[in-house]
């Protein structure tokens, strides 16, 4: 097994010990197998307005009932601008803060958007160019907090299935910036690639290795 580079218990996805990381999972995992691995990190895959609107109404409407029911008496001309004010407030505190937009934004839709990402960043890098078709993308969301696998038509079911059950695992490591055990649960998940596409010493790199 390639050496683990050492690393901290907690590191940004793209720090470059990170990504040194990453880069000796990738060779790991395809020296076990015919898969060809792609990673590829993405900050977020959509801005979610929506979730900022309803952060801002909220604060629109706590500003409005402040300016009704509190007992001391405010100034009925600046109260329409006191309530934009909190709505502008509201939107930006979403804007900024990500933990605040996840809270408005079910899960479901933000897997869904990511799983439309992958699929799109798929092709657009290539991966679907393999002799054998045999590309897999492991797409990382940050913002989301989500992994995405997206798989080639050349990848068994049996191959497919192991890659669908590491995602809990590598979405767990995700949240705790465990760029070691994301690592490592990919060099594992290339042994089970193995068992139904063994790697063979004619097998060519044909995609990149690092993060993309």
């Amino acid at each position: 097994m390639t050496a683990a580079s050492p690393l901290p218990n907690r590191v940004a996805f793209l720090d470059e010990r990170a990504k040194a990381r990453a880069v000796a999972a990738v060779r790991e995992f395809e020296s076990h197998t015919s898969a060809e691995l792609v990673i590829t990190v993405r900050k977020q895959v959509r801005s979610y307005t929506e979730s900022d609107m309803i952060v801002g109404a909220l604060f629109a409407f706590a500003a409005l009932m402040v300016l009704l029911f509190h007992p001391v008496e405010f100034a009925v001309n600046w109260m329409p601008i006191d309530v934009i004010v909190a709505f502008v407030l509201g939107f930006v505190l979403s804007r900024t803060l990500p933990p605040v937009r996840k809270v408005f934004v079910r899960t479901s839709k933000r897997r869904e958007a990511v799983n439309i990402a992958a699929k799109a960043a798929f092709y657009d890098l290539g991966i679907t160019r393999t002799t054998g078709r045999t590309g897999v993308l492991v797409f990382v969301a940050l913002v989301e907090g989500i992994v995405a696998i997206v798989t080639d038509t050349g990848v068994t079911a049996e191959a497919n299935q192991a890659a669908n059950d590491t995602k809990a695992t590598l979405e767990a490591a995700l949240a705790r910036l465990d760029m070691r055990t994301f690592a490592e649960t990919l060099e594992k998940l290339g042994s089970a690639f193995g068992a139904t596409m063994a790697h063979a010493d004619d097998d060519v790199n044909e995609l990149p290795d690092e993060i993309v």
